[in-house]
């Protein structure tokens, strides 16, 4: 009897720090600056902001945030925004966003908005807007906007305004 409960309490043992170690494994990799202050740093993601922006990055990401702005970026995606700017990238893509523009990528897309643009990417596709311009790209296609006009492109077309 002594032995079998020997056994089990090993075994019992042996279970808990295979647990314990496979909760590790699972650490949270995240990155948070508001502010110019890192508030959370875990793992191998990278983030910063300026005083005035917010910048989040999750799981192996990096997100960088300045002048009012705000960088979201998740899953192996680079997400920029400067001067008053939202930059959001999801799923090994990147997003861009410059002087009062959004940028929205995700699914292995670019976007870019520059200069008052708004350029949405997602499944392998590819948007930049500037000037006050629009550029809407998806499915494996492209869009490109400048001057005050709007591109949309899907399922593998080329759209192109200026």
């Amino acid at each position: 009897m002594r032995r079998m409960l020997m056994l089990f309490t090993g075994t019992l043992v042996m279970a808990a720090m295979m647990a314990v170690s496979g909760v590790a494994l699972a650490e949270p990799d995240v990155c948070v600056s508001n502010k110019g202050e890192t508030k959370v740093d875990k793992g191998d993601s990278i983030c910063s902001s300026d005083s005035t922006s917010h910048a989040v990055a999750h799981n192996d990401s990096t997100a960088l945030a300045s002048d009012n702005s705000q960088a979201k970026a998740k899953n192996d995606s680079l997400a920029s925004a400067v001067d008053n700017s939202q930059a959001n990238a999801k799923n090994g893509s990147l997003a861009f966003a410059n002087e009062d523009s959004q940028a929205n990528a995700k699914n292995n897309s670019i976007a870019s908005g520059v200069t008052n643009g708004k350029a949405k990417a997602t499944n392998g596709s590819g948007a930049l807007a500037q000037e006050n311009s629009k550029a809407t790209a998806k499915n494996n296609s492209t869009a490109r906007a400048e001057d005050n006009c709007t591109a949309k492109a899907k399922n593998g077309e080329f759209e192109i305004c200026f």
